[in-house]
């Protein structure tokens, strides 16, 4: 009767497993379990079989004792043993091995002396009590004694000397502590007379421990039911490229894909054709089409699903356009489809050209009927609330102990629903805005759950309406040593109950995208996670978080945290937040929103209503140091004790995350042409470090030397002074060309003046417009089709003068955007710039004709530390005779290294300067230098030649007067 027993609980487990992975679920990890670990004789010889479960093909058992002998019978271990003859209980572990993997069993015989050997000698239980088994092995008459909110299930007492099933029901509890019991089993001794001295009766006992309300346990899900995935056992693809297979679709492993050929010139490239088999026809109720998680190329767009009960003859089920989405899809039949076989027409596909196909896995589904019915307990489908008039006697009926415990701790006012039960609202998917603005791609985490869930567990996530959306969750695992975990596995949720075995650890959100940026159809969605484990997250935006920052920290239990403010999202180790964050996270949420939300407002998307509807996303990761890519950016856990304590972030380390989110907003590609990506992004990093957190300007107080000593006069010396194109310039030394920040320079300048000079800046126009807001709208606006990157330079220099209202020719010639250049630029990627002489002439002709007037002052020397000047124009006032003295000095080191015998230059009490220019008697530059990083009555720098006769040294004012200087 064991047997049929065990077989039937083996059977009912079947639908679960089988969603969890498919029968073949492509794992090499070898796996064991065993039945018992405890395994009692009476003195008699005999046996007993214990179930065991492996992935090995080959496992053995072996014995400490010659007495007891195990064997190996198919899928269960026999254990035999010897009679004993022995006085006392005797003891043999017996192994059981597969692979790597080891499990052992206590075998225990009785001998002639009284015992009581008891298999498992405690019990821990939840508040709503339930069933205790234990087997009861002795070869005296005993009997049994129980704390009173344990009793016995009735039972046949079995013959002395045998193993005896012993059943009790423990009560449901109202206290809010634990409560500890002891069943003990006595030897009854026989009726003797009162003068014969007493044995001792020999006893044993089980300990019972019974969790409190105020300790919320949630079930392991083993009585619910998952929908049954089904085993696709073959499939063919029509395009494919080698190495990526169709079987990579469906060999259970995420990471890995199906990718249709590289090679996709061919006008009959689509449609390609995809078939999956199943072993026999079986009963599908909807499928999930998972694309690849990194990388877009090959994302299904336009799809015909076709199905076919024979394997033979297909008939077409649906039209999809899964629209090329990074989250996966999911097609619910109207009604259950019999088939063998489906076939995917796929029409079109992200990437390059055409596009490609590509599929990380391809799952088919049929829904479980052995489900708990909702509605006998609860108000809707995701449980988070008891029906009126639901009694304990309700609850007490419910033949699912998972249900039967929230309903429990619910009736008790005990159950813990923060960050179990939420609300969920839509956002739009990233991508709309990305086109849009055509930036990167926002977040697609703004749904934190505060749950983290572990691998292999079984994660009951139970849902309400979903009005007709698909709702799916993310497990991201950022723990990926010497690696970004940015990413994680989607799981796709029904309405109703979810059982989702869960493949790699990792915190949880909820993936609920529209695909338009306003749907208002798109309500908010209750969702329960009845297990998993609460770490929490801190919301800055959420009232029920005000002051609790230090609290909900405290409490998390995962080695990551999520923290969310209205514009940014961060997740970063918990540890590190906790060491250099404290009891500031408000502060710190509140200076990142600060960061998004001031270079959205300098794009211009505050005036223009068009504010990212995703937060920006930053993660902490293990390789390169920090970066931007689609969807987040990423920070090395070394910058945190930088970027996660709020003086330092508003100080010397903002720069790092402004410069990276900076990244993410380059408008591409009227403000990003090639040569610019680590240029224009910085427009952001400078605008963050000055004018929003009032800090020195890294432009003009990086000490770049004895020369130039700031990097505005590194680069006026190496592109205005030589007259060079603003993509190719060469400064001092070798290998020293093409600084990026000396590119950023004249962008920086133009914020510098417009902005802060003139006041056409967000933070001083009503209407949160101004230079830049006006410059990014355009880039926004304009079609760049067919247009060539030296094309798109000049047009920057158009929008410029159009949008300033004054004709900025000069200062771009300046700046070399005017002059002729062909090469090919190294800027992720090989980028070819060419701008012509005719090229010149006729935007020259299309700026002359807006009419505009020139700036009335040296725009090109603007900087950080003398743009107030420019308000007010005032005339130099002349200081003191400059002086030379002779200095050599080197550039560079090893075989970079170039040695100069140059001249160290001293001015001393000249004021309203905005720099210095040194020309040889030709007229030629030799440099050009502000001669300081911060304002100084003493200005030096050094050139790199020997002063001579006829040399000239000149101050310039900010009207642009050039006033000599004499020399000593």
């Amino acid at each position: 009767m064991k047997k049929y027993i065990l077989l039937f609980f083996l059977l009912s487990l079947l639908p679960c497993l089988s969603t969890a992975c498919s029968d073949d679920d492509g794992s090499s990890t070898p796996n064991l379990t065993v039945g018992k670990e405890t395994v009692d004789f009476n003195s008699e010889s005999g046996s007993q079989n214990i179930a065991v479960t492996t992935n090995v093909d080959t496992w053995t058992v072996k014995s400490d004792k010659n007495w007891c002998h195990p064997s190996a019978d198919g899928m269960a271990l026999k254990i035999s043993v010897d009679e004993s003859d022995e006085r006392y209980v005797r003891k043999a572990t017996v192994t059981v091995i597969a692979a790597d993997q080891t499990k052992t069993i206590t075998v225990r015989q009785l001998g002639y002396e009284a015992a009581i050997l008891v298999d498992q000698p405690s019990f821990e239980v939840g508040v709503i009590g339930g069933e205790i088994q234990f087997d009861v092995t002795t070869n005296v008459e005993v009997a049994i004694t129980l704390p009173e909110w344990i009793t016995e299930k009735p039972a046949s007492r079995a013959p002395a000397t045998v193993t005896t099933p012993h059943r009790y029901m423990v009560k449901a509890t109202g206290l809010d502590s634990q409560r500890h019991g002891n069943i003990e089993i006595t030897e009854v001794l026989p009726a003797i007379d009162p003068d014969t001295e007493q044995a001792e009766p020999v006893s044993a006992f089980v300990f019972v421990t019974q969790k409190g309300l105020n300790e919320f346990a949630e079930g392991n899900g083993e009585d619910v039911k998952g929908d049954i995935k089904i085993k696709i056992v073959s499939g063919t693809a029509s395009s494919f490229q080698p190495g990526s297979n169709i079987e990579k679709s469906f060999d259970g492993d995420y990471s890995t894909l199906y990718h249709s050929s590289w090679s996709n010139g061919a006008s009959n490239y689509f449609p390609i054709t995809l078939t999956y088999n199943f072993e026999t026809v079986t009963d599908v109720d909807y499928l999930i089409y998972h694309p690849r998680n990194n990388g877009n190329n090959g994302r299904f767009k336009d799809t015909e699903i076709q199905y076919s009960a024979d394997g033979h003859t297909f008939t077409k089920l649906i039209d999809k356009d899964f629209q090329g989405s990074a989250t996966a899809g999911k097609v619910t039949f109207d009604q259950t489809i019999q088939a063998k076989s489906f076939r995917f027409i796929v029409k079109s596909g992200s990437g390059d050209g055409q596009g490609f196909a590509s599929c990380a896995e391809m799952e088919f589904y049929a829904k479980n009927p052995m489900n708990f019915e909702y509605s006998t307990l609860f108000t809707d489908a995701s449980c988070s609330e008891l029906k009126t008039g639901i009694t304990e006697d309700d609850i007490a009926k419910c033949e699912y102990p998972f249900f039967k415990n929230i309903a429990y701790y619910m009736i008790k006012g005990k159950y813990p629903a923060e960050f179990r039960i939420s609300e969920f609202k839509a956002y739009p998917n990233p991508d709309i805005q990305s086109e849009t603005h055509k930036t990167n791609p926002y977040s697609q985490l703004d749904n934190p759950t505060g749950i983290s869930v572990k691998a292999g567990e079984n994660l009951i996530v139970l849902v309400g309406d979903t009005h007709g959306y698909d709702i799916g969750l993310r497990v991201q695992n950022l723990d990926a040593p010497e690696n970004d975990g940015f990413g994680g596995v989607t799981y796709l949720l029904n309405q109703g109950i979810n059982k989702l075995t869960i493949s790699e650890q990792g915190l949880v959100y909820v993936m609920y995208v529209t695909k338009t940026l306003d749907d208002p159809a798109a309500a908010p969605v209750k969702i329960h996670f009845a297990s998993g484990k609460v770490n929490g997250y801190f919301d800055s935006q959420n009232p029920e978080h005000n002051g609790r920052w230090s609290e909900l920290l405290n409490k998390a239990t995962n080695r990551y945290f999520d923290v969310l403010g209205k514009y940014a999202h961060l997740t970063f180790e918990t540890s590190d937040l906790r060491t250099y964050t404290g009891s500031k996270g408000d502060e710190l949420i509140d200076l990142y929103d600060k960061i998004v939300y001031s270079e959205q407002q300098l794009l211009g998307l505050e005036k223009y209503d068009k504010m990212f509807r995703n937060r920006m996303y930053l993660n902490v990761m293990y390789k390169s140091y920090m970066y931007a890519t689609a969807y987040h950016t990423a920070y090395n856990r070394t910058t945190m004790n930088e970027i996660c304590s709020p003086e330092k972030l508003k100080t010397s380390a903002c720069w790092g995350p402004a410069h990276e989110i900076g990244h993410c907003n380059q408008t591409r590609p009227g403000v990003l042409w090639g040569g610019n990506t680590e240029v224009t992004n910085n427009i952001m990093s400078e605008y963050i470090q000055t004018t929003i957190f009032g800090q020195p300007s890294r432009i003009q107080v990086e000490d770049m030397g004895i020369t130039y000593r700031n990097r505005y006069s590194k680069a006026w010396s190496g592109i205005i002074a030589t007259g060079s194109p603003h993509a190719d310039f060469q400064n001092l030394g070798k290998n020293n060309a093409n600084d990026v920040f000396c590119k950023l320079v004249p962008f920086w300048q133009l914020e510098l003046y417009f902005g802060k000079v003139l006041g056409r800046t967000p933070l001083q126009q009503a209407d949160k417009g101004g230079f830049y807001p006006e410059v990014y709208e355009y880039a926004r606006n304009k079609d760049y089709t067919g247009m060539t990157h030296g094309e798109i330079q000049l047009d920057f220099v158009y929008a410029c003068s159009k949008i300033s209202g004054m004709n900025l020719l000069d200062f771009f010639t300046k700046w070399g955007f005017l002059t002729p250049v062909d090469k090919e630029l190294d800027d992720y990627g090989k980028k070819q710039l060419t701008v012509t002489q005719d090229m010149i002439d006729a935007l020259k002709q299309k700026v002359n004709a807006l009419g505009g007037t020139r700036p009335d002052v040296a725009l090109e020397y603007i900087s950080d530390n003398t743009y107030e000047l420019y308000k007010t124009k005032p005339a130099i006032i002349k200081g003191e005779n400059a002086t030379h003295a002779p200095k050599t000095f080197t550039v560079g080191s090893g075989d970079n290294a170039m040695t100069y015998n140059g001249e160290t230059i001293t001015i001393k009490n000249w004021t309203n300067v905005v720099t210095y220019e040194v020309k040889d008697e030709t007229g030629k530059f030799i440099l050009i230098c502000s001669g300081e990083n911060a304002p100084s009555s003493v200005d030096t720098f050094t050139i790199p030649v020997r002063w001579k006769d006829g040399f000239r040294l000149s101050a310039v004012s900010v009207t642009g007067e050039r006033i000599d200087i004499p020399m000593n």
